[in-house]
């Protein structure tokens, strides 16, 4: 059924089949990648969001838990807890009650705080002073006291389970707030066997509010209590899927709507506090379908890309068969296969048509030395052409170019090509009885079919064409050729191979703007010499730089292969002009100019084509052209200095100080140790002490003029944890961050 399908349709069929699959596969691997990189991205920063929430709800309950601590030393609140006080003190009961109460530094955090006296048989606290003996719950305190008697810790932390009393009636104020989150202490503190207690309510709303602050987009959070009692939730719909969370782990679950949750859960060891924080997967969506938006987008393109690959390969058949139809009795008709109609129509041509079989020759030719061919397809060629009898067992191939006298001489494309026929024509006559491939122009040269072995017969011909070839174009354009010449083939299968090889004798031929013969010789390292192009960039940037311990390591390897190789002095001196070439580019777009060398470029020149031994040619590139290069550019970049001061500062602010040293050299252009000495000549420090400055300088910018958490900054200063900030601060300024701030709102 294929067969019957015109020769158009399955060109185009198989250039976008090839590409959807193609696409298609690509895109399955991108995909899949894509999720998979989301999912371990999504699941190190939920990780994160729950560390730093934790850790910052654990900061403000130490905050409390010190400041409390702190009461020890304060002598109102140690009046109330050794005397039996009543409502006659008044002074002493108001600034006891203060310090109790919070004094607008931990306030917000408590809801209430009670001091509770066995020895003198009193409560006193937010809702005012009454007897033990009229405690609701007065069996509640008896267990928090019998705590201490158990473990002999001064200080715990306890959430208590249930609801307090109906505030209108009088058992509301007769009962000790400890529902929910407590901080209790024994006191006094002095005291082996304590005989109060200290307890104070945790304001859980305020503690859910900085939670709900801190969650981003798409997230919910739960908190737990240590016996799993719910104390704040975002989404009451997910609390079921989310009690089913692993503590301390990652892992997926499913809410009741289906929903899929990436959750990830923390536990405190303040009151056993936990905490569970989800993000819906399914808020992604919009991420993937904009992927695929993009690959919707990507098959389009390629579809235009086989549209315009197709024109391009069916163009010359479509071409040719309508020319052939034109002086044709049979027309071609519409939807014939034109590949078909062509070989059948050649077959039938008399002496008339020779001009369409010579187009089509040179058609074949062509995509033979640009290896777009298949050996089957090479077959056929060589069978409708009627060639599989003609070809020669042994042939090379000859490629030659145009050289314009002088070094200033040009010549446009258009003009390269007319002379390029011309001369195909002559050549072409001169052979007109042993042509077996007509000769083509490609790749601003003419490529021929050389028929014969590398006798010495032969070697004389070649040197008689390549003569008579000269001349002519001397003659008649006033102007010179290249010639290089293939190793001996004896596949028509691998003409490519073969043309590549007299590529690469052409690029090996004389240094000099003369005529030249060049054979392809594998033992003088045409076949592996070639010319490092990456090195070549690297090189160029170190000289960029004014990195010369770079540029001196890119010049001593590139020799070293060459020493390595052993070539024969005609081999490698191309190589050697490429060298050169490249350091004089550089020192002209630099601005330098090639008068910052120690000789002139005819003089470099001369030296490199005369040279006897590869390491005096190194040093001699090293001294006369890397060196003064180096020197100049470093001259350039000193008097820059505060400018490239500047650059740096705007740097590190761009990065808030997130950067590294081989970072900024490489944004920058410039090798470290500069950037190093620069900043000890500018600042007096280091890169390392310079960092370290402007992130100690953001911090405490931070904690003066923001209400971030500790966690918060540290998370924007860029450190693991919250620990590590702390650390890096208390050495820098010899205080915490908490105190900093702490010292900053008392001087306010």
């Amino acid at each position: 059924m294929l067969k019957n399908i015109g020769y158009k349709y399955r060109v185009l069929m198989a250039i976008t089949l090839l590409m959807i699959v193609v696409v298609l596969s690509f895109g399955v691997v991108f995909f899949k990648g894509q999720l998979d990189r989301n999912t371990q991205l999504k699941s190190s920063e939920l990780a994160k969001d729950t560390e730093n929430i934790m850790a910052s709800i654990e900061n403000s309950l130490l905050t409390v838990h010190k400041y409390y601590l702190a009461t020890e030393s304060n002598d109102e609140v140690r009046f109330l807890v050794e005397n039996d006080v009543d409502y006659n003190q008044v002074s002493a009961i108001t600034k006891g009650t203060e310090t109790l109460a919070g004094k607008n530094i931990v306030s917000d955090y408590v809801s209430a705080y009670t001091l509770v006296n066995f020895k003198t048989g009193t409560v006193l606290g937010s809702r005012g002073r009454y007897s033990t003996t009229e405690v609701v719950n007065l069996e509640v305190l008896t267990q928090l006291y019998d705590a201490y008697r158990e473990t002999y810790t001064k200080n715990l932390w306890v959430y208590v389970d249930g609801e307090a009393p109906d505030k209108n009636s009088r058992q509301y104020r007769m009962t000790v707030p400890v529902s929910g989150l407590d901080l209790v202490l024994f006191a006094p503190f002095s005291e082996v066997i304590p005989y109060s207690l200290i307890i104070v309510n945790i304001n859980l709303n305020q503690i859910t509010s900085d939670l709900n602050n801190q969650l981003h987009e798409n997230e919910d959070a739960l908190l737990l209590s240590s016996d799993g009692e719910i104390i704040f939730s975002t989404d009451s719909s997910i609390n079921d899927a989310l009690l089913f969370a692993e503590e301390g782990g990652y892992n997926h679950v499913r809410a009741l709507d289906g929903r899929k949750l990436y959750v990830s859960s923390r536990k405190s060891d303040i009151g056993g506090l936990r905490l569970i924080v989800s993000y819906d997967a399914d808020a992604s969506i919009a991420f993937e379908w904009t992927y695929l938006m993009m690959f919707a987008v990507i098959i389009l393109l390629l579809l235009l890309v086989a549209a315009f690959v197709f024109r391009s390969i069916y163009k010359p058949i479509k071409t040719a068969a309508l020319e052939v139809s034109r002086n044709n009795d049979q027309n071609l008709k519409p939807g014939e296969d034109e590949l078909k109609y062509l070989t059948n129509s050649i077959k039938k041509l008399d002496s008339k048509n020779t001009e369409l079989i010579n187009q089509t020759s040179v058609l074949f030719a062509t995509r033979l030395y640009r290896d777009e061919l298949t050996e089957k397809e090479i077959d056929q060629y060589l069978y409708r052409l009627s060639l599989s009898d003609k070809i020669p067992p042994k042939f090379r191939i000859l490629t030659y170019v145009l050289k314009p006298l002088g070094e200033e001489a040009t010549i446009t494309s258009e003009e390269d090509k007319r002379i390029c026929n011309e001369i195909i024509d002559e050549f072409r006559y001169m052979f007109k009885d042993e042509e077996v491939l007509p000769p083509v122009y490609y790749a601003k040269g003419v490529v021929a079919f050389l028929p014969g072995d590398d006798n010495e017969t032969e070697r004389e011909n070649v040197y008689k064409v390549y003569n008579t070839m000269t001349q002519f174009v001397y003659e008649k354009y006033h102007m010179n050729i290249g010639v290089g010449i293939s190793a001996v083939t004896s596949d028509i299968h691998f003409v490519n191979k073969a043309y590549m090889e007299s590529v690469q004798a052409l690029h090996f031929g004389k240094i000099d703007n003369g005529s030249y013969l060049s054979h392809y010789r594998q033992e003088a390292g045409m076949g592996e010499l070639r010319y490092d192009e990456e090195s070549a960039k690297v090189l160029q940037k170190s000289l960029r730089k004014g990195d010369k311990e770079k540029a001196y390591e890119i010049i001593d390897e590139f020799f070293k292969s060459l020493i390595e190789k052993d070539l024969k002095r005609e081999s490698a001196i191309p190589v050697l002009m490429q060298l050169v070439n490249d350091i004089i580019f550089e020192a002209q777009g630099s601005g330098a100019g090639t008068g910052v060398f120690r000789e002139t470029p005819g003089q470099i020149y001369s030296a490199i084509i005369d040279y006897r031994d590869l390491n005096r040619v190194r040093k001699y590139v090293k001294f006369n052209m890397i060196d003064p290069l180096i020197h100049y550019q470093n001259e350039v970049i000193d008097s820059q200095a505060g400018n490239i001061m500047m650059a740096i500062e705007q740097l590190v602010e761009e990065k808030e100080g997130n950067i590294t040293l081989n970072e900024c050299s490489e944004i920058l252009s410039y090798h470290t140790s500069y950037i190093w000495r620069i900043l000890k000549e500018e600042k007096g420090m280091t890169f390392t002490e310079y960092i370290e400055k402007y992130k100690l300088d953001m911090a405490k910018k931070l904690l003066k003029e923001t209400d971030m958490t500790v966690g918060a900054i540290a998370e924007r200063l860029n450190y693991t944890n919250a620990q590590n900030f702390i650390r890096f601060f208390n050495k820098m300024e010899g205080t915490t961050p908490g105190k900093y701030r702490q010292a900053i709102k008392n001087e306010q």
